[in-house]
């Protein structure tokens, strides 16, 4: 069985000026930021609200989030489900119904 560190320490896909320079354009050092640290909150949130996944990818969702106004994050667990995260999840302390279909693709 995972140790609950083990178990929130997924593939982290962190958003930087060198591996993103296009989307950097668009959301710039401040989204950036926030980009990054809803990436580790989101992760946080499946692991405190979903004892039973284990988390395995993070990154920007570029097709929920609006660009550069409104950040959606997806995390990928090992059971095939993507959960699609926002600040607004974040602020309540909810974590949204999983979408099988999505992850993995």
């Amino acid at each position: 069985m995972k140790t609950e560190v083990e178990k929130i320490s997924p593939d982290i896909n962190y958003m930087t000026l060198k591996e993103w320079p296009k989307a950097h354009e668009v959301w710039g050092d401040d989204g950036f930021e926030r980009i990054n640290q809803l990436l580790d909150k989101a992760v946080h949130l499946v692991g405190r609200k979903a004892p039973n996944e284990a988390p395995h990818y993070a990154g920007l969702s570029e097709n929920k989030s609006k660009a550069g106004k409104t950040p959606v994050v997806f995390i990928d667990c090992d059971s095939l489900n993507r959960y699609h995260i926002s600040e607004r999840h974040i602020k309540d302390g909810k974590l949204p119904k999983p979408d099988r279909a999505s992850a993995f693709k």
